[in-house]
């Protein structure tokens, strides 16, 4: 077998087509950790059905390397929202692309200025009669502290302490900016409380909570809660916060604007991870649910009922017992969602509220997700679903994304309310179907549908033990203008792990599914199909033809100019410990960076191999430099197996 490997293209655009960027941002200016949100689904030239779902939106939030730390600082969606922690000026670019491959790009200065007001500590040795403004004088309980908040302040807890709130509100702090957070070393300093919630923000704004572990001991109608924002609050950030043991909504928000939740774990608790309702403008990012026990009342992972504008993206949700979803997008007039590149192994689902056909849903994308069966959740009260992915809206695009032990990758339908659903486009997906679960069935699906109309299903695959047990469509009398095209059933795709792993979301993920160059998916797509890049951002075509599914396979050999080439190849890829390179010039300044964009470390003048074994398994990028070119490498780090 030929060496082969994943090459990054980078490329610069110019505008081709009459396609225009209009973003609005929710803030150019503020102090950090600053939570700002973008909109471009007003952009010009996107007048066609899904033109804009079917649009590519890349976003880089920090072209010029401001925070060398920043997390999650690609992504992609007509809505995305990002939070910048380090004071600075920072460059956001934003690349658009249609459906017809015309592209414009427009970039956003944002400035971050640092925190300049009053700071009050917290500890449990403080005392209340103190002036609280130094670590020496620091307050003693959490509901004082609380109590005193005011604009332009910021209160720091004490790690390795605990503190209860009783339940006091931040209520009508309208002027901002306000930052309740963690000093000291150690572990993050916990806060509970016996009422509700641990805290409640009400009708305030310009917040940021962050660095905390949030313990609820209360109980209530809804159970107890960590953290609820409500009544026209807006432009409030949680940042790295611990939540467990919750007995009802872990995050709850209601009719509030500009909430973002960034980098926090919430595990074993229940009924439910996130609820917002009838709110705008939120954003879920690089969080993780793990353990979440709905029984005796099941609940979702994440539930986003009415609102518009809402960013779900890379998350984890894994070990959701007895839960109905891992997200559920429900209607009351929902518009414009962006679901990307998380990780989970129950159904995705977009729906309307209760059945309601007046709370239809549209205007939503689909991209990038791994959604796996998980068989741990057989003989469950609220077990597996035949489903991986659910929708009963219109308008949507279910693209790159990878499918693993479903009935049914895709249904798309009613359950006879009355709710129209159609003009769904499903491209470049990956399924794979094997009999996880009885809900698993004998045989998988593509797509199902049922009174559907207008869905559009091209350049997806689907892998099988047995070609009988794989179908691309199936759909029943009612549904019309059903189109299926350059789609495969294959027995060997010929992924880059030969074995897959179990399709559990916390055993597996997207790498395992790359296609190798032997893949009967490669040059075998249609290029008529609007999706310039595939799952990793590789640009389609690479060859002659858009891959099937939603990798493109990229051969080095092929992409590098034959002037530029040494007859060289980085070896292996996977690889557990070191890098080589064949090369008869095999020194080179270097940058070995992870999949969002974080500088792990760099050298000049590097001679191979490099070891990489230390660093967790995932996705990174190698870019080597010389006289001659700068080329970077994707990097499938892997661990030793035992």
């Amino acid at each position: 077998m030929r060496n082969f490997l994943y090459l990054l293209l980078f490329s610069n655009f110019s505008v081709i087509g009459q396609v225009t960027l209009q973003i609005e941002t929710s803030r150019i200016t503020g102090v950090a950790p600053l939570y700002v949100f973008f909109d471009a689904t007003q952009s010009a030239g996107l007048d066609g059905t899904n033109d804009l779902t079917n649009s590519d939106f890349s976003w880089n939030f920090d072209t010029t390397n401001t925070d060398a730390d920043g997390t999650w600082e690609i992504s992609k969606g007509m809505v995305a929202g990002h939070v910048f922690e380090q004071p600075g000026i920072y460059t956001v670019q934003c690349t658009v692309t249609d459906p017809q491959g015309n592209v414009d790009m427009q970039t956003i200065t944002i400035t971050i200025t640092s925190f300049t007001g009053i700071t009050y500590y917290v500890s449990e040795d403080g005392d209340n009669s103190n002036d609280g403004v130094t670590a020496e004088t620091a307050w003693e309980t959490a509901e004082h502290a609380i109590q005193q908040l005011s604009s332009n302040e910021q209160i720091l807890f004490r790690r390795g302490d605990t503190f209860d709130t009783n339940g006091e509100n931040i209520e009508e702090l309208q002027n901002g900016p306000i930052i309740i957070g963690a000093y000291g070393s150690g572990n993050s300093p916990v806060l509970t409380s016996n009422t509700e919630e641990v805290l409640q923000l009400i009708n305030s704004s310009d917040i940021r909570i962050m660095d905390l572990h949030l313990i609820p001991q209360g109980t209530g109608p809804f159970g107890a809660g960590a953290i609820t924002v409500l009544n026209n609050s807006e432009n409030i950030v949680a940042l790295r916060l611990e939540i467990e043991q919750t007995t009802g909504r872990a995050i709850y928000q209601d009719e509030s604007n500009l909430f973002g939740v960034f980098d926090s774990q919430l595990h074993d608790f229940g009924v439910i991870g996130v609820f917002s309702g009838d709110s705008n403008r939120f954003s879920f990012v690089g969080n993780t649910i793990d353990q979440l026990i709905g029984t005796a009342q099941p609940e979702h992972g994440i539930r986003i009922q009415g609102g518009e504008k809402q960013f779900l993206a890379h998350n984890i949700l894994t070990n959701l017992v007895d839960t109905k979803t891992a997200i559920t997008v429900r209607g009351d007039g929902q518009r414009h969602v962006m679901i990307y590149r998380n990780n989970m192994d129950r159904i995705l689902g977009v729906n309307p509220q209760n059945a309601q056909t007046i709370a239809a849903i549209s205007d939503v994308t689909i991209e990038g997700n791994y959604i796996g069966q998980n068989s741990d959740y057989v003989g469950q009260s609220f077990g597996p679903t035949i489903n991986g992915i659910n929708i009963e809206a219109t308008n949507v695009t279910i693209r790159n994304n990878v499918i693993d032990g479903y009935r049914n990758a895709v249904f798309i339908g009613n359950d006879g309310n009355g709710v129209l659903s159609g003009e769904v486009d499903v491209f470049h997906n990956t399924v794979n179907w094997r009999p996880v679960t009885p809900e698993s069935g004998t045989s998988g699906r593509i797509v199902r549908v049922r009174d559907a109309f207008e869905v559009n299903i091209q350049n997806n695959a689907i892998s099988v033990s047995n070609e009988m047990e794989g179908e691309i469509l199936n759909q029943d009398g009612l549904s019309t203008n059903i189109f299926t095209s350059s789609n495969l059933v294959t027995e060997n795709p010929n992924y880059i792990s030969g074995t897959l792993p179990e399709s559990a979301a916390d055993q597996n993920n997207i790498l395992n599914y790359i296609s190798t160059e032997f893949s009967p998916m490669v040059n075998q797509g249609s290029n008529s199909i609007p999706v310039f890049f595939d799952i990793m951002n590789n640009q389609r075509p690479s060859g002659s033809n858009k891959d099937i599914g939603a990798f493109e396979f990229i051969d080095i050999n092929l992409s590098i100019e034959e002037s530029l080439q040494e007859s060289f190849f980085i070896y292996p890829n996977p690889v557990t410990d070191y890098i080589y390179i064949n090369s008869i010039n095999a020194i080179y300044d270097l940058a070995f960076t992870d999949i969002n964009g974080k500088l792990l470390f760099k050298k000049e003048g590097c001679k191979f191999p490099i070891y990489i074994r230390n660093f967790p398994q995932g996705l990174y990028f190698l870019s080597l430099k010389n006289e001659k070119m700068v080329v970077t490498y994707k990097i499938i780090k892997q661990t030793i197996p035992n």
